[in-house]
């Protein structure tokens, strides 16, 4: 008998859109890069729709963009990937949360530290992934 094979669902979002005039669109959430309520709905719709993990990238900089164009953006700013995963790992139950976090101002073992003391429930990984920066 053939074994069955399964598809893995991974997400990866910017809530207000990577494209920086997006916040335009007349159903988007204005404040969605740092409205908890709104990335609560999003990971537990994640969830719902069977998707294996939810991933968020830590950012160490504001965007390279003209100080005009900054002013308008709602792409600028958002949570902090270790803190929000950890909120959301306590109103989700089987999606793995996944964060990339910089080595550039912590070490590894830092990094990990945070990594460990976050596991909010023992049958769901913690956010994980620690990068060193590329000399």
């Amino acid at each position: 008998m053939a074994e069955k094979k399964q598809l893995r669902l991974g997400a990866f979002m910017r809530p207000v859109s990577l494209h920086s005039g997006a916040w335009r669109y007349p159903g988007a959430y204005l404040d969605a890069n740092f409205n908890f309520v709104h990335l609560k709905r999003f990971a537990q719709t994640l969830e719902a729709a069977k998707f294996d993990s939810f991933f968020m990238a830590d950012h160490l900089a504001v965007l390279n963009m003209p100080i005009e164009a900054l002013r308008r953006s709602y792409t600028v700013t958002s949570f902090e990937p270790f803190t929000l995963l950890s909120a959301l790992a306590a109103v989700t139950d089987h999606i793995g949360l996944v964060a990339t976090a910089s080595t550039t101002f912590a070490s590894m073992s830092g990094c990990a530290g945070v990594r460990s003391s976050h596991v909010a429930k023992p049958a769901k990984p913690a956010p994980s992934f620690c990068m060193s920066p590329i000399a």
